[in-house]
Order: structure tokens, then C-alpha cells, then sequence
């Protein structure tokens, strides 16, 4: 199996499209939608999520079976969420001819990306991933670590990027004692 290289993408203004009205396809709609994206939808049925995120504008809709000119280098991402395998193929052959990002739900032979399981307090996100071959495990390592996680981790993040803030003013060139300070505040916070 390939190595996987883990990143968060900057998808604010960036344009989506997911192809599939269903549950599957609504939740990852939702994710790009909260990443920031401009999100188009091809789909010949859509489901009461897809149709109310229509309805409040937060998504353009094609209403109609995906072909292959949907797909276009205007797109930085896209995402099969359709249990038809020949339009399955025919998104990644597609995205893959234009060098897009492309996630074909459950079926990792036509990814070059997955989505990863997700644990987030505020600006802090702990993505979990099996490389495509097992999301119930990577879903159930998120449930433990969802409990795990302090519930005050949003703030420790919000305090501890001032902090690095307030550090790299008041000992600017100096990474090391800004490392060391930080970390050492890291622990104190976290012993208690």
C-alpha cells in the first residue's frame, strides 16, 4: 500500500462538485460547505438534505445523471458519493484527465485523496485515517478519541496561538525559547 502524505486543504472559495443526492453525498456537501467551498451538486434524485441546502442557497444544483463535461479544470475537488460504479469510474477518470482532487466514496482504487475521520474542538482538528481500508475503524477510534479530547481544547488552542503571538513579538529570532515556553506551558495546562 502507498504511503499516505496527511494535509488539511484551504477550500475557502475554492470550487466542489459531488456527484449524489443521497445521505453519503449530503454529509460530505456539508463538510465542504463548513471548509469553505463553492459547492455544485449533479444529481438526478436528491434527498430532504440536498433539497434544503438548495432552498437555502447554500448549494447549486444539477438536476440530472452526471456526464463526463460536468467535470472541468474550474473544479479543485470533487467527490462520488453515487453507488453507480460506471459513473463512479467516469468521476475519477475525469477528475484524475484534469488533475483534480478526487474521493470516490467507499472505493479507494478510484481516490487520490480520502477523507479521514475527524475529532475537532474548535481550531483543533485530529484527522484519522486507514489509508482507505478500514472507515468503521478509523470512525471508532474518532468516538474514543471525541471522549478523550478535553472539552476545553478549543480554548487551549485559542490561548496558546496568542500566546506564540505575544512570543514571537516579545522574543522575536529566538524559536527556541518560544518553543520551550510554549511547551512548557503545554504541560503545566495539561498536568492540572
Amino acid at each position: 500500500m502507498t504511503k499516505l502524505f496527511p494535509i488539511f486543504l484551504k477550500l475557502d472559495g475554492r470550487r466542489a462538485l459531488v456527484v449524489g443526492g443521497g445521505k453519503m453525498a449530503a454529509l460530505r456537501v456539508r463538510q465542504l460547505i463548513k471548509a469553505g467551498a463553492c459547492v455544485t451538486v449533479v444529481s438526478p434524485e436528491t434527498g430532504t438534505e440536498i433539497d434544503e441546502l438548495v432552498k437555502g442557497g447554500s448549494i447549486e444544483l444539477v438536476h440530472r445523471g452526471f456526464t463526463r463535461k460536468d467535470l472541468s479544470r474550474r473544479f479543485f475537488i470533487a467527490i462520488a458519493a453515487t453507488d453507480d460504479p460506471e459513473v463512479q469510474q467516469a468521476v475519477f477518470e475525469e477528475a484524475e484527465r484534469h488533475g483534480l482532487l478526487c474521493n470516490v466514496v467507499d472505493k479507494p482504487v478510484c481516490c487520490n485523496f480520502y477523507t479521514p475521520a475527524v475529532v475537532e474542538r474548535g481550531d483543533l482538528s485530529i484527522a484519522i485515517s486507514t489509508s482507505g481500508r478500514s472507515p468503521s475503524l478509523a470512525g471508532k477510534l474518532r468516538q474514543y478519541l471525541e471522549e478523550a479530547i478535553p472539552g476545553n481544547a478549543a480554548d487551549l488552542t485559542e490561548t496558546l496561538g496568542l500566546l506564540r503571538s505575544k512570543l514571537r513579538a516579545e522574543i522575536p529570532g529566538d524559536l527556541a525559547a518560544q518553543k520551550k515556553l510554549i511547551s512548557e506551558f503545554v504541560e503545566k495546562v495539561l498536568e492540572d
